[in-house]
């Protein structure tokens, strides 16, 4: 259902307006933020793509007119995390 959402939002995009596309973490935090999108979006899953970069996270594309959308990447610190509290599991 997010990965239709997303397609929807870019399909109705104009020339006027820019998307931002934002990636949420499980708990809704945040993690990846800017301009260009951060997966392939000619991929068959986007969601597969999306789960690669965050795992159980969500992608939503907003369309901005005028709106900056400043890059922000916590995605290799979440990852790097999760690498270190499966360490300290096993």
């Amino acid at each position: 259902m997010k990965t239709i959402f997303a397609l929807v939002a870019l399909a109705f995009s104009t020339a006027a307006s820019s998307s931002c596309f934002l990636i949420y973490s499980p708990s809704n935090e945040l993690v990846w933020r800017g301009n260009t999108a951060p997966v392939s979006m000619e991929k068959l899953s986007i969601d597969d793509e999306v789960q690669k970069m965050e795992p159980k996270g969500h992608l939503i594309i907003v369309e901005t007119v005028g709106a900056p959308c400043s890059n922000l990447d916590l995605t290799t610190q979440t990852t790097a995390k999760q690498k270190t509290e499966k360490t300290k599991s096993d």
